[in-house]
């Protein structure tokens, strides 16, 4: 039987505190070496060992398909796991599409996530069995998750920001309607832009009012 040497773990967080939580929840993992915690895709690159199996676990506000294929160019050999809020089928299908190996939810047993870094850093999906059937079957066969016209589509988050834009709320107005940050309303809203191929709120706007999303509901 192969004895896997240990999987290197390079962990990816803009915020300080959450790489440092990070470490030091999975610093007494077996079979998992932590390398470094860094905050930029771009720092991982000097941190890579050619034939050593590596994971880079990815913790960030919303998944971002832009930032799995960067880290895919940047470090083609290595496993790419995203922390992600819920298994939503088109959520994975976007991100795996993107480069992604792996995607895991927060609410996750630590022994979940361990198994799954050591999984990607081998070249293996880490998919809970519930979904990795029907999303490994849609990627084989290239079938679009909706019909909308999107370029990817969107998480239930998103259509919710996007109908409260399509109204005429700001970022503050949307933010203390969903209870959130105006940081992380700006980045729903860079996303939703990425998917609807459209280049400024007017524009996202228009788009949601002419596909339905503009009305009360």
């Amino acid at each position: 039987m192969t004895k896997w040497p240990s999987t290197r773990l390079i962990i990816l967080s803009s915020a300080s505190l959450h790489r440092e939580a990070w470490r030091a929840l999975l610093s007494g993992q077996p079979a998992i070496l932590i390398v470094d915690t860094v905050a930029d895709a771009f720092e991982v690159v000097p941190l890579l060992q050619p034939d050593q199996p590596t994971t880079v676990l990815v913790d960030v506000l919303s998944p971002q398909p832009d930032l799995a294929q960067q880290l895919r160019t940047l470090a083609p050999e290595a496993g790419l796991l995203f922390l992600i809020q819920s298994y939503e089928l088109s959520e994975v299908l976007v991100l795996l599409r993107a480069g992604a190996t792996g995607c895991i939810s927060r609410d996750a047993s630590l022994g979940d996530l361990a198994r799954a870094i050591i999984a990607v850093g081998r070249g293996e999906i880490a998919l809970p069995p519930h979904i990795a059937g029907r999303a490994l079957a849609a990627l084989a066969r290239g079938e679009p998750v909706s019909d909308d016209g999107l370029i990817e589509p969107l998480s239930e988050r998103e259509v919710e920001v996007l109908r409260l834009l399509a109204q005429g709320m700001t970022n503050k107005d949307i933010a203390q309607t969903l209870i959130l940050s105006v940081r992380t309303i700006e980045a729903h809203l860079r996303n939703i832009y990425g998917k609807l191929g459209v280049r400024s709120r007017t524009e996202a706007a228009l788009w949601a009012v002419e596909h339905g999303y503009g009305a009360d509901e």
